[in-house]
């Protein structure tokens, strides 16, 4: 146990990182990470590094199960994959907005409750589950290129505005789905010449990935920004807390309001 926590602190003296993502934290006895975080917190403190982030992977739908690493094993965050698995669900028409707003109530069961929610990675797809595009189209195989580009800009509007810390797997900004997950979610951002990854069908644009994807004029692109830009403007929208203020158990209607030192942001959405 020490010689790693040796390796990881000696990163942070001799480079000054920022913080840790650790990968398949569940799968590892909970006295390691009760080691491990206060000392690399420590060590980052003493390098002078502020705001020194660490949060583990585990994947898990269930908000009491996420919840339990950051009691048990004291993490200061996860990744939200309820989060993730209740946005696709509604996106795509398969539940009620209720879905969300259920892992929202469980916010209160992280350590440090709702607070500490608000530094939750969320996310819509990744490297090993697949794209946010992918599981769209997976349940929506007809639908229209108007609609596709409308279902992933709300699923990503839920990303940007509810509480956590938008986190954007690369290439979903410029359209990309993949065929699934792994290997077929991992498109090059430079002109391809993988068959699989060519034919997909893209995002909100005709082009393909036998051409280089940087471009930023791109309709998904340029909401994203947009979104963002937003969400860099108020506080509010950033780390105010978060009341939900209309669910249902049908797809519809979701409005939550973010309470900021500037005031009340309303936000509705319509699935």
């Amino acid at each position: 146990m020490q010689g790693f926590i040796d390796i990881y602190g000696q990163w942070i003296d001799d480079f000054g990182i920022d913080g840790y993502r650790i990968d398949t934290a569940r799968h590892v006895n909970p006295e390691f990470w009760q080691a491990f975080i206060p000392a690399m917190t420590a060590r980052a403190k003493a390098k002078g590094i502020e705001n020194f982030h660490i949060f583990g992977e585990v994947f898990d739908t269930d908000v009491a199960a996420l919840a339990r690493h950051t009691r048990v094993d004291g993490f200061p965050a996860v990744l939200d994959f309820a989060f993730q698995s209740a946005v696709t669900d509604i996106v795509a028409g398969k539940a009620g907005t209720d879905r969300l707003a259920r892992v929202f109530a469980g916010d209160a069961l992280y350590q440090g409750g709702a607070a500490i929610a608000l530094q939750l990675p969320t996310f819509l797809g990744n490297h090993d589950m697949g794209r946010f595009g992918h599981f769209v189209l997976q349940a929506n195989p007809d639908i229209s290129d108007t609609e596709l580009l409308d279902r992933v800009t709300l699923g990503h509007a839920l990303m940007m505005f509810s509480r956590g810390v938008p986190t954007l797997y690369y290439g979903d900004e410029q359209g990309f789905t993949g065929d699934g997950g792994y290997a077929d979610a991992r498109e090059d951002m430079f002109a391809s010449q993988v068959a699989r990854y060519n034919d997909n069908r893209l995002v909100g644009t005709r082009a393909t990935t036998a051409t280089e994807s940087f471009r930023t004029d791109g309709p998904l692109y340029r909401r994203i920004a947009e979104m963002a830009k937003i969400r860099s403007a108020h506080a509010g929208l950033r780390s105010g807390r978060q009341v939900v203020r209309a669910q249902s158990d049908k797809p519809g209607l979701l409005a939550f309001s973010r309470m900021g030192d500037e005031g009340e942001y309303l936000v509705v959405f319509n699935t």
